[in-house]
């Protein structure tokens, strides 16, 4: 027998029977796969190592043993016999740590210190600084970031070898592409190209809000229409939608609609962030709707999952249905989704990791 919906004041009241009564479920916090300490990446954090063991492996070449050398060699100073066996017949920077190509440049302190090797730098200090490659976006924000020769290295400029650190009280600065410069004070520019500043990392912060242009709905519906009612929101401070005891979300998102809509995975793009700024973790927030009493069938269909992607998270839904006929004459059917999603993320120190949004 076909019943008639339930007139919409009965269906309003029965929903917000069902919402109040929803039981609040924390998930556990996820931690990103691919990051690790401070926020860095795997490959940011093996090339630090291999700088960090060069240096442990090598030390510091001082001042007067490299007098002996050149002593021992003719005062050539293109010869050979130099520590590390650096060659090289004009100005050049043959590495630093060990490193050729690559090289990560970061004012953490287990890893600022900077043994740069070449040639003809002058036996009197000059300068040395990161520079933003020409062109760049990022050169006309950011200045030059000086490097400091290392004051307790004996001989920490010399003709072949400099050794150097960054200020490790850095602020405000991003993650960007960087030429390493040496101005010898006799000598034009020496320059080591396809360098990367890596900032120092801030404590893990919550997104306030996720820009709805970074999430992609699954687009829920019911045969050849959109379902009732499809609502993201964030930021969620000021909004009516969000349930009061939904701790500080970053986004919420609510699906309802009389009839069933099954289920799907929302996905989140965080490939936006400001340079240097990542994903740390994320948590999801469930609600476990109890049916009114006057229900004769309560279902769900699926499962709450949040499961990390290349570009960020991708949340699996549940769908809660209740079903009854209320009186018998009236049919009630209500289909409902919702969750709130927490994320952390962390970045440069001193920087945002959102672009101003209005």
């Amino acid at each position: 027998m076909q019943r008639d919906p339930l007139p919409l004041d009965d269906y309003q009241k029965l929903r917000a029977q069902a919402l109040k009564k929803a039981t609040v479920l924390r998930g556990p916090k996820s931690k990103n796969p691919a990051i690790s300490s401070y926020g860095l990446t795997p490959g940011i954090l093996r090339t630090l190592q291999e700088q960090r063991t060069y240096l442990e492996t090598h030390g510091t070449v001082t001042l007067a043993a490299i007098k002996g050398v050149r002593q021992l060699a003719g005062n050539n100073p293109g010869e050979s016999s130099l520590p590390r066996h650096v060659t090289c017949y004009k100005p050049m920077i043959h590495s630093v740590n060990g490193k050729a190509n690559g090289v990560v440049f970061t004012p953490i302190v287990a890893n600022n210190l900077y043994k740069i090797e070449g040639c003809f730098f002058g036996d009197t200090p000059g300068v040395v600084q990161l520079e933003a490659p020409t062109g760049t976006p990022v050169a006309e924000s950011v200045p030059p970031i000086t490097m400091h020769p290392d004051s307790t290295s004996i001989g920490a400029w010399s003709d072949h070898e400099i050794t150097a650190q960054l200020d490790t009280e850095l602020r405000g600065i991003p993650d960007y592409p960087v030429t390493l410069v040496v101005y010898p004070a006799k000598h034009r520019r020496i320059e080591l190209r396809g360098c990367r500043f890596v900032a120092a990392r801030g404590d893990p912060q919550l997104l306030t809000v996720i820009p709805s242009a970074w999430v992609k709905l699954y687009p829920s519906g019911i045969g050849s229409r959109s379902i009732r009612q499809l609502e993201y929101v964030s930021p969620t401070q000021a909004s009516g939608a969000v349930p009061k005891d939904a701790t500080a979300p970053s986004a919420f998102v609510v699906r309802s609609d009389t009839e069933q809509f099954g289920i799907g995975r929302d996905s989140y793009d965080f490939s936006e962030l400001n340079p240097g700024w990542v994903v740390e973790s994320v948590q999801l927030q469930t609600y476990g709707i109890s049916c009114p009493e006057v229900i004769t069938s309560a279902k769900s269909f699926g499962g709450w999952e949040a499961e990390w992607t290349s570009l960020g998270v991708r949340v699996a839904f549940e769908d809660s249905v209740c079903t009854s006929s209320v009186p018998q004459s009236f049919a009630f059917n209500m289909s409902l989704s919702q969750y709130a999603i927490r994320v952390w993320v962390v970045g440069p120190v001193g920087t945002q990791p959102l672009a101003h949004l209005r």
